[in-house]
């Protein structure tokens, strides 16, 4: 699956947000590109283009489920400049309006509270009208483009040959076994396309694939192919990275 669906969320109900927040935090494949309680806002954000999934509320102040839902279809005609062609979930409160909301091609309709079970089966609902619109760009090999030198030259690289990730100012290098690239991006947003079970921070300015890990001192790590050592900040600060290193002595 391409990295990383980004999705937004408009919703009246903070809490509502909160756990749906937490639900994109845990699956991998996604990450939240807004949030937002008002709706006017969130359709802002999504005229940007910056979103491909948009998980919105029927019953909102000041905006009716249908008039929401008729402006988001406005946004979702051929000239959308979402990556993959922005959907639409619905996530409310009430089932009041889900036969009509169909008309609108929504791809689910979730009844609050959602279980995450049930978020995860919209999800693959979208994911697989993703594989029907665009099957050379969703796949299962995981892969970057990235921008080499001349403006229309593009590496492929493949994830699972990053060692690590080291920031620099706001660009990001990459480091693999026989070269480093440049990426003209912050490591915050590479790092948010990466699968979060094997790339951990471990630095502010590193972020290291645990599968390269050799040898972890108190202040460096040693990682396989590389001659240079990358550090180890606080591990109070960086506690997922902490976490790991618990979860894996014997």
């Amino acid at each position: 699956m391409l990295k990383k669906i980004r999705v937004g969320i408009i919703d009246d109900d903070q809490t509502a947000i909160d756990f749906l927040s937490s639900y994109i935090a845990k699956t991998d494949g996604l990450v939240k590109a807004f949030e937002t309680i008002d709706p006017q806002k969130g359709l802002t954000k999504v005229k940007t283009g910056t979103v491909d999934l948009l998980i919105v509320d029927m019953m909102m102040a000041n905006l009716s489920g249908i008039e929401l839902i008729a402006q988001i279809k406005e946004l979702q005609r051929p000239n959308r400049k979402s990556r993959l062609g922005m959907q639409v979930i619905i996530c409310s409160g009430t089932n009041k309006y889900a036969a009509e909301s169909y008309h609108y091609d929504v791809t689910d309709y979730m009844s609050k509270p959602v279980e995450y079970s049930r978020f995860i089966e919209a999800i693959d609902k979208a994911k697989q009208q993703w594989k029907i619109r665009h099957p050379m760009l969703i796949r299962d090999e995981q892969i970057f483009l990235v921008k080499v030198g001349h403006q229309y030259h593009q590496k492929m690289v493949r994830i699972d040959e990053i060692i690590c990730l080291e920031a620099d100012g706001m660009d990001c290098k990459l480091w693999f076994a026989d070269e480093k690239l440049v990426v003209g991006k912050p490591m915050s947003y590479v790092v948010e396309r990466l699968p979060r079970e094997r790339f951990i921070r471990c630095h502010r300015s590193f972020v290291v694939n645990t599968d390269y890990i050799v040898d972890i001192f108190n202040k460096k790590i040693k990682m396989r192919y590389l001659a240079k050592e990358v550090l180890v900040g606080d591990r109070k600060i960086y506690e997922e990275f902490s976490l790991w290193e618990m979860s894996n002595k014997l």
